[in-house]
C-alpha cells in the first residue's frame, strides 16, 4: 500500500500564511484598552480615569461605555467622537472641538465644558448635571431630552438647537443665543431667563414660562405673554 506524499514545507508554509490572512479578514475589530491616544482610538468599555489628553487628536476616537471620569481633554480635537453612554463625571472638556460628536445617554456630574464645540453633536438623553457649559457651541445639536439640571450655560450659543424634553431646571442661561430653538416640552422650573431673548424660539409656552425666573428684559415670541410675577425665589 502506498503511502501518500508529505507536502512541501513551502506549501505547509503558505497555507497557514492564508489562513492566518482570513483570520484576520474575518475578525471583528475590537477595543485595545493599551493602545495609546490617537485619531481613531477604540477605548469602548475601558476605564480610562483620570487621563490627561488635552491638546490631543482624537478625531473619529470610540469612547462607547467608556469610564472617562476625571480626564482631561482641554482643547482636545474630538470631531466626530463617539461617546455614547460614557462616564464623564468631573471630566474637562473645556475648548474641546466635539463637533458632530456622540454623546447620547452619556452622563456625568459637573463636567467641564465651557467654550467647547458641540456644533451639529447629539447629546440626546445625555445626563450631566452641574455641568459647566459657559460660552460653549451648541449650534443644531441635538439634546432632546438631556438632562441639564442646574448647568451653567451663560453665554452659550443654542442657535437651532433641538432642545425637546430637555431639562434645564435651575439652569443658568443669561446671555445665551436661542435663535430658532426647538424648547417644546422643555422642563424650565426655576430656569434663570434673565434678559434672555427667546423672540425667535419655537414650542414655547405660557406654562413653561409660569416656573421660569425671567424679567423686564426677557423677550418673548410673538403671542405669548409673560407671568404677572416672575416667580424667582432665592434658591
Amino acid at each position: 500500500m502506498s503511502r501518500p506524499k508529505p507536502r512541501s514545507r513551502q506549501t505547509t508554509t503558505s497555507t497557514i500564511a492564508i489562513a492566518a490572512l482570513a483570520a484576520c479578514l474575518v475578525t471583528p475589530a475590537r477595543a485595545a484598552c493599551s493602545d495609546g491616544p490617537g485619531i481613531g482610538v477604540d477605548w469602548s468599555g475601558c476605564i480610562k480615569m483620570s487621563k490627561v489628553l488635552a491638546g490631543d487628536a482624537l478625531r473619529d476616537a470610540r469612547f462607547v461605555r467608556a469610564d472617562l471620569s476625571r480626564s482631561n481633554f482641554e482643547g482636545a480635537d474630538l470631531t466626530g467622537a463617539n461617546f455614547t453612554k460614557a462616564n464623564l463625571t468631573a471630566a474637562i472638556l473645556r475648548g474641546a472641538d466635539l463637533t458632530r460628536a456622540n454623546l447620547s445617554g452619556a452622563f456625568g456630574t459637573r463636567a467641564y465644558m465651557n467654550g467647547a464645540l458641540f456644533r451639529d453633536a447629539n447629546l440626546a438623553k445625555a445626563e450631566f448635571f452641574r455641568a459647566d457649559m459657559a460660552g460653549a457651541d451648541f449650534t443644531a445639536a441635538n439634546l432632546n431630552g438631556a438632562q441639564l439640571s442646574r448647568g451653567v450655560l451663560e453665554g452659550a450659543s443654542l442657535d437651532r438647537v433641538d432642545a425637546r424634553n430637555v431639562n434645564l431646571s435651575r439652569a443658568r442661561l443669561a446671555g445665551a443665543s436661542l435663535d430658532g430653538t426647538n424648547l417644546e416640552n422643555a422642563y424650565l422650573y426655576r430656569t434663570y431667563l434673565e434678559g434672555v431673548d427667546l423672540s425667535r424660539t419655537m414650542g414655547l409656552t405660557e406654562g413653561q414660562l409660569r416656573g421660569a425666573c425671567g424679567n423686564a428684559n426677557t423677550r418673548l415670541p410673538p403671542g405669548l405673554t409673560a407671568p404677572d410675577e416672575w416667580p424667582c425665589g432665592s434658591d
